[in-house]
């Protein structure tokens, strides 16, 4: 499994898979004890995951189903502190990529280039405290419960407005049709996103290929 890693802004790296498949596979636990409305800050193992993933969905598709990931740097904590041993292989490969990193910083991973702008838009919102207050500034004017009940089965609470932040002011969503009366804000949000991402020169750096790791 190849992965390729990039510092594409100061504190955020990227993370390129050849495979949704060793992409989400490689990522499951971390993130899911990140923003899991049924894990989050809980210890479990695959199987556990994977039993109530089916349960609740019919099947086990996760693989399938989430094509982007994000992290904050702590998410790796209790990970380092061996909580969650024994570590998958492909988990213990990730935490090798960071273990001599300061944080903190933030970690996206895609296979698929067109879930990288939702992505850096995440590490935007973790990484930029002015992004993060305009965001929040501009989304105050909004009612966006509605957005809140779609993101909950697969979100916890603590992270629903980061979501409608990431899923407004990119391209493409999953949530389906946005109200009529959120489009202003979505495209508010994308001026917002826009801006930062050339300041920093995100879009132009990001195409690079960065180091591997076998």
């Amino acid at each position: 499994m190849r992965i390729r890693k990039s510092r594409i802004a100061d504190r955020i790296f990227l993370l390129r898979f050849d495979s949704q498949y060793a992409l989400a596979s490689t990522f499951l636990r971390i993130q899911e004890h990140h923003e899991s409305p049924t894990f989050r800050n809980r210890v479990f193992t695959l199987e556990q995951y994977m039993d109530w993933y089916a349960a609740r969905s019919g099947a086990f598709t996760y693989y399938e189903d989430w094509s982007g990931f994000n992290v904050p740097s702590d998410a790796f904590e209790p990970f380092y502190r061996g909580v969650f041993d024994p570590l998958l292989r492909k988990e213990d490969r990730l935490l090798r990529l960071f273990r001599r990193e300061r944080p903190p910083f933030y970690v996206i991973g895609i296979a698929d280039e067109a879930d990288l702008q939702h992505e850096v838009a995440h590490a935007l919102y973790f990484t930029r405290p002015e992004y993060r207050k305009e965001v929040q500034r501009a989304m105050r004017a909004y009612d966006t419960t509605s957005l809140h009940k779609r993101l909950a089965p697969g979100y916890h609470r603590a992270v629903w407005t980061d979501e409608v932040h990431a899923y407004l002011a990119t391209p493409g969503s999953w949530l389906g049709t946005i109200p009529k009366r959120l489009q202003p804000l979505r495209k508010e949000l994308r001026a917002i996103f826009r801006r930062h991402a050339n300041a920093l020169g995100i879009h132009a750096t990001a195409i690079r290929g960065g180091s591997e790791s076998a």
